[in-house]
């Protein structure tokens, strides 16, 4: 690394924003929806024209914005991410500037001391930030159903730590005879069966409330997923969760793990490196041969790496079509 690249990393905070207050005043969206000039932006939306046209300049030196003419438009791959429906990322954005609002408190205490303050996410917190999660599942989600041949033959799936349904919705759309349990808290779980009531999703996604350390798996899974779980977990307990999840699993049923890429030696890896320390000393980035080596531990083998565009992977593992019979002695 140069001064010059040095230079830019620093700087790195400022580009994020920039996309992150577009969003919530609404300039993505308008943008997604027809082209625009500044001063017709700054009217449709009551901003300042000067600042607005500060904004979209920096934009379209992102990448963001495409030109027409005198005019601006969302570029074309991003337009159904700021867009209402399935797709829409807006409230993962919202999620994203709350995150870096607050990811540098406590930074300093937790490297001298390894203690952080603790946090609690309730009421209309926690429903953003389901929110949030949900839009961004289903980025990975529907890439998840491609490196699983759209889900073929698999009828009942167990998403622990699911939220409020993000895999299952974009699951159940792939795979119409599919049956969807998420097992979350109470709080999150209630979130997610008050969004499916009156919907056909609300027949085949059913929502339980507990803890997936301690609480009861339903057997007999064809597919069991832990997306965006492991990394939550120090590595004993998310070994010992790679474990229960596995023992829920039908013969030949599968575990996915979804998770942050993170290289074996954890150090060139850039976004894994940071996202293990967004957890602070709950939890951490967990390398392929750790996610593999819990995998064979807890009986699975036949174990398969997807990479899932633009910072995760999916690490599989199989059950043994005929598990050992264990029911009579010699």
């Amino acid at each position: 690394m140069d001064v010059s690249q040095l230079y830019e990393l620093l700087w790195g905070f400022a580009g994020p924003r920039v996309v992150t207050l577009a969003a919530k005043v609404g300039l993505l969206r308008a943008l997604a929806q027809a082209p625009a000039d500044a001063p017709e932006l700054a009217a449709a939306l009551k901003l300042d024209l000067p600042a607005t046209g500060k904004i979209v300049r920096a934009l379209c030196a992102q990448g963001l914005l495409a030109v027409e003419g005198d005019k601006f438009r969302l570029h074309p791959a991003l337009r159904k991410h700021f867009l209402p429906g399935p797709d829409d990322l807006t409230p993962f954005v919202a999620h994203a500037q709350a995150l870096a609002d607050r990811w540098g408190a406590g930074l300093e205490d937790w490297l001298r001391s390894g203690a952080e303050k603790g946090s609690t996410r309730a009421g209309d917190k926690l429903a953003a930030f389901s929110q949030g999660m949900q839009a961004a599942a289903a980025l990975l989600a529907h890439q998840v159903v491609e490196a699983l041949d759209g889900l073929l033959g698999i009828e009942r799936v167990l998403d622990l730590g699911g939220g409020t349904g993000g895999y299952a919705r974009v699951f159940c759309s792939a795979q119409p005879r599919l049956q969807v349990t998420v097992l979350e808290v109470a709080e999150v779980a209630t979130l997610g069966t008050d969004s499916l009531v009156g919907t056909e999703l609300g027949q085949r996604i059913h929502f339980i409330s507990g803890d997936y350390h301690h609480s009861e798996f339903p057997a007999g899974q064809d597919l069991v997923l832990l997306a965006n779980v492991l990394h939550i977990e120090k590595a004993a307990q998310a070994q010992a969760l790679v474990q229960r999840a596995a023992a829920s699993l039908a013969p030949g049923g599968r575990l996915a793990v979804v998770d942050f890429i993170i290289d074996e030696h954890k150090r060139e890896n850039l976004m894994g490196a940071l996202f293990a320390i967004n957890m602070r000393s709950r939890g951490d980035t967990y390398s392929e041969p750790e996610l593999r080596a819990w995998l064979r531990a807890a009986g699975l083998a036949q174990l398969r790496r997807v990479d899932l565009p633009p910072a995760h992977w999916l690490i599989l593992g199989q059950a043994p079509a005929d598990p050992p019979d264990y029911s009579t002695s010699v």
